[in-house]
């Protein structure tokens, strides 16, 4: 492609080396964005088709090595067998064959996942030739540079991939590639060939940690909340790249949930509205069978709400009333309700008033297992209601009597049947673990509360935009506890669910939404408003004799459930002897600001208390000082140090100090640029170095030293006679 040179291994190198960092940005988010695998494998190939281009071996010798590589690289990626054997090369070159015959036919759809893999890595080679030439030969990095940040923040912007880290790490390269670039450019432009080879090494140390210290302030300052609203979804609207584009989804209450997995876009679009006394979760229904990849629903259709409701007396009874914002939000089939559905009212729906028994047009049922309530007319059609009021049943659970309840308890067949299923392909570690995390416990609550106790711990992560959707084949619980450990919801619940079922607990998977937040309160009754961004999923587990207990695995989330025990949930009791005197605070209605139970905590936020940066706010000003402190060592670095050796040299009084002081003397002009040329003698470099600061100072240093080098006499008053010389060259030098 262009002619050999002569290279600089040193100065081109690195240049080359920076150039390749700066593409590994290119690769690093394709498993966020596309369905490529093995990066790895191309991040390797790319660091030898990078080296290959460095030595310049001749064209053809380079694009042999090249496609065998890639040949190689494409049977480990998609052939069995023996590399060997002829039969996967002979279904490589029928497989290409196939598809350049699909391209010249403008049949881009049909081309396989090898031929796409074949081109990607056919580009990565060409891209290694194309970063030699403009990294070595003409010394202009600026466009690929800019182009990489632009693609980052684009990858950014309308994928899953967080890029936080990476632009970071793009900007410090780019401005390392670029800046060296252009002294490299200007060295050789004005043919500045005594210029030391360290001097760019030196420059490029210094950018580097300005570089790193500017970019360590930044991320350690506080950062206020965006004033804007994140145009990016409306955009995406626009665009029409809402509900596509693999696994980016939006949040929000769906009916499909076959396939788990995936981040999604953020929705906080009002839904409905919902005046009640107090704030609780809104189920909408539960699901029983676990897939391995989602959840379906297996259980048969039955009950209405007069045979199933099972509240008890002791139960507070409450209503609600619920409104959507505008009716084309209304999409569902049944009703959302907080505790126990009791029954609707039938003079608060759709607007309209009706006589209770008479002249309703509306009846509902209650599945008993899925707890989905259902609305429909006279003639049995299902009916979306976007205004109803509902009266529920919401129980107090009594600690004492859940942790009498074991699993041998259990009698019911329906639970059996239904809520201990677990595919057969689940990983043995899964039961594993969940065995692990129970052995202490002897009851089903604190066997539960172990396993919730654990999904909310330091070892997983909150996380909605990053989170990777499932190979085929692999399991979507096994793959968040022990390979990723970061999701949302969804995660959370569902591994909650199978770990208490591979130990015989039944349980199952509810979806509804978080409380919402109070917009208004008048007479005791509160306004929530309930948005997109309030769906959420949480467990229920079974208790033979009490029925249903909801749990709440989700890092970050608080729950609204009410348990009471007649004695405390923690080991270590204090007597009351002891206690110190507290008062009791008056309960105040709750305040419209406050924090509702049921939403998701920054947990980063309430550890450091600036606003979620992770770092204390007395440590900042020490990062001030110290980053000041940094900058101005690197800009006065030559002065500190010529105060330092002048220092260091002139206290000392010893036989050795002269001989000690002349050789530090050689490296200081080397460290300023005045090396030694090859062959050079010391009294020849003596005399040039004079020539540069006048007088002959260096070269009787120079006669001095040679006498105790070559001759071994050793003079007491040498150093006291040459000291005040010795001084006058280092100053000179840095004049």
């Amino acid at each position: 492609m262009f002619k050999n040179k002569k290279l600089e291994f040193g100065r081109d190198f690195l240049l080359y080396v920076l150039s390749f960092l700066l593409l590994i940005e290119w690769i690093l988010p394709l498993p966020q964005v596309t369905d490529t695998g093995y990066i790895f494998l191309f991040v390797l190939v790319t660091a030898v088709f990078f080296i290959l281009t460095f030595m310049q071996l001749p064209i053809f010798i380079s694009a042999l090595i090249k496609f065998g590589l890639i040949a190689f690289s494409l049977k480990i990626m998609f052939f069995e067998g023996s590399f060997l054997s002829i039969d996967w090369v002979l279904a490589l070159f029928a497989d290409l064959s196939q598809n350049i015959s699909y391209l010249l036919s403008g049949q881009f759809q049909d081309l396989t996942d090898i031929f796409r893999s074949f081109l990607f890595f056919l580009l990565l080679a060409i891209l290694s030739y194309l970063l030699f030439y403009w990294t070595v030969f003409v010394r202009r990095t600026l466009f690929f540079f800019i182009f990489t940040i632009v693609y980052v923040a684009v990858i950014d912007t309308f994928t899953l991939y967080e890029a936080n880290y990476a632009i970071i790490r793009v900007f410090i390269v780019g401005f390392l590639l670029v800046g060296l670039s252009a002294v490299y450019r200007m060295i050789e432009k004005e043919s500045l060939n005594e210029v030391s080879k360290s001097v760019p090494v030196r420059l490029g140390i210094m950018m580097a940690t300005i570089l790193i210290l500017a970019s360590a302030f930044a991320i350690s300052m506080p950062k206020n909340e965006a004033v804007w609203e994140d145009p990016m979804p409306g955009i995406r609207q626009v665009l029409g790249l809402s509900g596509s584009g693999g696994s980016v989804q939006r949040i929000g209450y769906g009916t499909n949930d076959e396939r788990l997995g995936g981040g999604f876009i953020q929705d906080t679009t009002p839904l409905f509205q919902a005046e009640t006394t107090r704030g609780h979760y809104w189920r909408g229904e539960t699901k029983d069978y676990y897939t391995g990849h989602g959840w379906e629903t297996t259980t048969p259709q039955q009950g209405t709400w007069n045979e199933f409701s099972d509240y008890e007396e002791e139960d507070e009874i409450l209503t609600a009333i619920v409104s959507f914002v505008d009716e084309e939000k209304a999409v569902f089939p049944h009703i959302f309700y907080p505790g126990e559905f009791l029954e609707l009212d039938q003079n608060i729906l759709n607007g309209s008033s009706f006589e209770n028994g008479e002249g309703a047009i509306y009846d509902w049922g209650l599945d008993a297992f899925t707890t989905k309530v259902s609305v429909y007319d006279t003639d049995y059609n299902d009916v979306t209601l976007d205004y109803y009021g509902l009266t529920y049943a919401y129980p107090t659970y009594n600690l004492d009597e859940l942790r009498e309840i074991t699993v041998d308890s259990i009698t019911n067949g329906d639970i059996y049947d239904y809520y201990l299923q677990l595919p057969d392909e689940l990983p043995d570690r899964v039961r594993e673990l969940a065995a692990e995390l129970i052995a202490d416990e002897t009851n089903v609550y604190d066997q539960a509360k172990a396993i919730e106790r654990y999904l909310s711990g330091p070892d997983f992560e909150y996380e909605t935009e990053n989170v990777p959707v499932p190979q085929e084949g692999q399991d979507y619980v096994d793959q968040f506890l022990f390979d990723t450990q970061r999701g949302y919801c969804d995660n959370f619940s569902t591994s909650m669910v199978v770990l208490l079922r591979a130990n015989d607990i039944p349980a199952r998977w509810v979806k509804g939404f978080t409380n919402g937040n109070i917009i208004g309160s008048e007479g005791g009754i509160h306004t929530y408003e309930v948005t997109n961004g309030n769906a959420h999923s949480w467990v229920e587990v079974y208790f033979e004799g009490v029925g249903w207990v909801p749990f709440e695995p989700t890092k970050g989330y608080t729950h609204s459930f009410p348990f009471a025990s007649d004695q405390p949930e923690f080991d270590d009791v204090m007597d009351p002897d002891e206690a110190p005197d507290m008062e009791t605070p008056d309960m105040e209605e709750p305040d419209e600001e406050m924090l509702e139970e049921g939403e998701p905590v920054d947990e980063e936020e309430n550890a450091s208390g600036t606003g979620g940066t992770g770092i204390s706010i007395n440590l900042i000003p020490v990062l001030i000082v110290l980053t000041i402190f940094l900058l101005v060592a690197i800009l006065y670095r030559k002065k500190i140090m010529k105060r330092f050796i002048i220092w260091r040299y002139t206290r000392r009084e010893d036989e050795q100090v002269f001989a000690d002081a002349y050789v530090n003397l050689l490296w200081y002009l080397k460290w300023h640029g005045y090396e030694r040329y090859e062959g050079e003698t010391l009294r020849e470099y003596a005399e040039r170095i004079d020539a540069e600061v006048g007088q002959k100072r260096m070269t009787i240093l120079t006669e001095d030293y040679e006498r105790i080098l070559y001759g071994g006499i050793v003079d007491r008053d040498c150093w006291k006679n040459q000291k005040q010389r010795w001084v006058e060259v280092v100053q000179k030098i840095t004049a």
